[in-house]
């Protein structure tokens, strides 16, 4: 029996001697999200801002949603591996008083789009794409209206654009009494578990730590540089939205694509069309039937593809492959029974 119980150890030794020869052992650091770093403008106001991706890939300058660091862009990385062979250089600067970035009373969409602009010129990028989500869309289109000739395409995502006084489903948090902004924002910014949490029948729930990678970004947005849930920052920014009107971008020339879903109900589909009426040249709006605020992250694959430039391809799951195929055979496809998206949305109850 010993005998037996040697030989038996001195096999599965052999074969995980074996086995170790197998391994093709990584030669790099897999990384944990985009470094945040830091710029200090003519000004003397030192920024945060992000700059990830092959530098000699199509720079993509995002304005993430409202209520968040420069850092968030992170929490789309599931398709890292996608946005890599599509060569997307992302760039993003941090709004003022979240994250690591200071305060400045009085801060605005136009300073905004003045230290973008700085940064671009720091980084020695000429021509960019423009993308952003949620409550991104009014700063991005501020950069947009600023660089015009210099804006490759524009994708506005679940964008917010501007209260209208004659319409409260463009923003019923417009209609709060300042005070009562203010202890919404407090509230939030105390409790950023609430601020940045999704539905448990959210599509993101099925990919691996997205709600837990949501959570930490909030919690960086309001405390990572001793803000200790500060409201001003946030309170400012919903002011901005209710009383800033969003900018002229008649000079652009580049397209501008919009995505939307139907039951969104953070930011009502009365945005969408206000920006397909805003842009001069829309080439494609998205509409997605009975999907909400999180379209941006549900159809992330599709939205790369787009700003790489391939727009009249589309990302579709056919059996269990995933594929990037032209407009018109994915729609043959597609009423077949495959799915938008890569396969791994297939898991979805």
């Amino acid at each position: 029996m010993r005998l037996l119980s040697v030989l038996t150890a001195l096999a599965l030794g052999a074969f995980a001697a074996t086995a170790a020869l197998a391994i093709d052992i990584q030669e790099d650091f897999d990384p944990l999200g985009p470094t945040v770093h830091k710029l200090e403008l003519a000004n003397g106001k030192t920024i945060a801002y992000i700059d990830d991706g092959d530098p000699q890939g199509i720079p993509v300058v995002f304005a993430g949603g409202s209520g968040t660091s420069v850092r968030v862009f992170g929490i789309t990385e599931f398709l890292r591996t996608l946005r890599g062979q599509l060569g997307l250089r992302v760039i993003s600067v941090e709004r003022d008083g979240f994250g690591e970035t200071a305060f400045t009373p009085g801060w605005g969409y136009a300073d905004y789009a003045a230290e973008v602009e700085a940064l671009l010129d720091h980084l020695g990028v000429d021509r960019f794409v423009a993308a952003a989500i949620s409550g991104g869309g009014p700063y991005l289109t501020e950069v947009v209206a600023r660089l015009p000739e210099r804006v490759r395409s524009v994708h506005l995502i679940s964008a917010y654009s501007q209260f209208d006084p004659d319409d409260p489903s463009f923003g019923p948090l417009c209609a709060l009494p300042l005070p009562d902004l203010n202890d919404v924002a407090a509230f939030f910014a105390a409790n950023p578990n609430i601020w940045f949490a999704f539905a448990p029948d959210s599509p993101v729930q099925i990919i691996p730590g997205f709600q837990d990678s949501a959570f930490e970004d909030a919690a960086r947005t309001f405390f990572v540089a001793g803000q200790l849930g500060d409201p001003a920052p946030l309170t400012a920014e919903l002011r901005r939205y209710c009383e800033d009107p969003v900018a002229d971008v008649s000079a652009l020339q580049a397209p501008a694509f919009i995505y939307q879903g139907t039951a969104d109900t953070s930011v009502d589909p009365l945005h969408a069309a206000f920006w397909e009426a805003h842009y001069p040249n829309v080439a494609k709006v998205r509409i997605y039937e009975g999907e909400g605020h999180d379209i941006q992250y549900r159809h992330w694959d599709q939205i790369l593809v787009d700003m790489a430039g391939l727009s009249d391809r589309t990302v579709l799951c056919n059996g269990a492959q995933s594929l990037l195929l032209p407009e018109g055979t994915a729609e043959r496809l597609l009423a077949q029974g495959a799915t938008p998206g890569i396969c791994a949305w297939q898991a979805l109850p």
